[in-house]
C-alpha cells in the first residue's frame, strides 16, 4: 500500500517526532510512506493507494477522494470540523447539545457578556479570549482580522475533555486542566491525565461522533454544570498526551484501522 503522509510545511518540524512514529510503523508493516508538504505540489500523475491528511485542507482531500484516494480524515470531516461555525450549524441541526454560539458578522452585537471569542479556523487556544464588555469585543475585532464565532462562557472553566477516536471506536479520553487560564489545551501549559468516561458521557460521545465516518479525531468536551457538553473537533489530532501519559500506540493503531479499510 502506498501512503502519502501530508503536511504544511510550517508544521513538519514541531511534528518531527510524530512523523518519525509513521516511519517507523510503516516500515514494520511493508507501508510505502511518503512525506508530502503541501507547498510543495501534489503529483496528481503517481498518486498513493490513501492518504493521511494532517493540513486540515478539506479541499485538497476532496480533489484527492474524487481521483480515487481514500483520504484519512475524509473531507466531509475536515470541512466540518475545521470551521467551528459550521461545525456548530452541523451538529445543533441534528440534535446536538452545544453553548450557545453566534457568528461573528459586520454588525454582529454580542446579546451578552461575558463571552468566549475564538476564530472560526483557529487551533491551540490562539486567540481564545473571554470578553466581559463591548469596548472589549471591539477592541478583539480590531486585532484579529479573522473570522469569528462567539459562545456563553461554560460554568466550570479550564478543564476539558479530549477524546481520542479511530475508526468511530473510543480509544481514550483525556482530562485537560489549567489553574492559570480558563483554556486547558495541554500545549498552552495545561495538564492531563487519563479520564473514565462514564456511560452517560460515553453516550454523549457517541451521540457525536455517529454523524461521521472518523478515522482519526479527538473530539472535544467541556464541562457546563458538572454535565459534559461538546466543544469542537479537531481533525488532525495531536497525540503528545497520550504519548507522555499513557501506554497506547495511537499511530499504530491507526494504521491498522488504515489497511483494514483498505482491505475490506
Amino acid at each position: 500500500m502506498k501512503l502519502w503522509l501530508i503536511y504544511e510545511k510550517s508544521e513538519v518540524k514541531r511534528n518531527e517526532r510524530y512523523i518519525g512514529f509513521y516511519r517507523e510503523k510503516c516500515g514494520a508493516k511493508n507501508i510505502d510512506l511518503k512525506l508530502v508538504v503541501l507547498e510543495d505540489g501534489l503529483d496528481f500523475t503517481n498518486l498513493p493507494d490513501a492518504a493521511i491528511m494532517r493540513a486540515g485542507r478539506w479541499d485538497i482531500s476532496d480533489k484527492l477522494e474524487k481521483a480515487g484516494v481514500k483520504v484519512f480524515n475524509n473531507s466531509h470531516l475536515s470541512f466540518v470540523a475545521n470551521d467551528k461555525w459550521e461545525t456548530y450549524k452541523y451538529l445543533s441541526e441534528r440534535g446536538v447539545k452545544t453553548l450557545e454560539t453566534y457568528e461573528v458578522t459586520e454588525d454582529f452585537v454580542p446579546p451578552f457578556y461575558p463571552i468566549v471569542i475564538k476564530p472560526r479556523g483557529g487551533k491551540g487556544g490562539k486567540n481564545v479570549e473571554i470578553i466581559n464588555s463591548y469596548d472589549e469585543f471591539i477592541n478583539y475585532r480590531n486585532r484579529v482580522k479573522e473570522k469569528c464565532i462567539v459562545q456563553r462562557v461554560c460554568s466550570d472553566v479550564g478543564r476539558d475533555v479530549r477524546v481520542y477516536v479511530v475508526g468511530n471506536k473510543i480509544i481514550a479520553a483525556m482530562l485537560r486542566s489549567s489553574k492559570d487560564d480558563f483554556r486547558s489545551n495541554f500545549c498552552l501549559g495545561g495538564s492531563a491525565s487519563r479520564y473514565e468516561l462514564s456511560l452517560q458521557e460515553e453516550q454523549t460521545v457517541k451521540n457525536v461522533t455517529r454523524h461521521f465516518d472518523t478515522g482519526f479525531a479527538g473530539y472535544d468536551f467541556i464541562f457546563d454544570n458538572g454535565k459534559m457538553i461538546f466543544n469542537e473537533i479537531e481533525d488532525a489530532a495531536g497525540a503528545r498526551m497520550l504519548y507522555t501519559y499513557t501506554d497506547i500506540d495511537i499511530v499504530e493503531i491507526y494504521l491498522d484501522f488504515i489497511r483494514m479499510v483498505m482491505k475490506s
